[in-house]
């Protein structure tokens, strides 16, 4: 079974949750049907273990049926290091 990942978003005049398609490590796509400006500026709240990466992203695709790319605008090293381990999480987790 795939690991589903909660991901909050708050930028734009928008709050919303949606689930981790794809991360890497300059960017997130989300699965969501938010109508949301390309460019925009928001802050997003990602799980990793028993702590939250907070980082600050920018809008930059729409992918019909699937969602929202983000690029990773700025985090602190504490949250790049959270990124690190998910990251390498998920690479040691097996495909279905």
């Amino acid at each position: 079974m795939p690991i589903t990942i909660p991901v909050a978003f708050l930028g734009g005049g928008l709050r919303f949750s949606a689930d981790l398609v794809d991360i890497s490590s300059t960017g997130v796509l989300l699965r969501c049907s938010q109508d949301i400006d390309l460019g925009t500026i928001g802050k997003m709240a990602i799980p990793v273990g028993h702590e939250t990466s907070r980082v600050v992203v920018v809008a930059k695709r729409r992918l019909p049926g699937i969602g929202v790319a983000f690029e990773f605008s700025h985090m602190s090293p504490h949250d790049r290091e959270l990124l690190r381990r998910l990251l390498m999480r998920l690479a040691s987790t097996p495909a279905p």
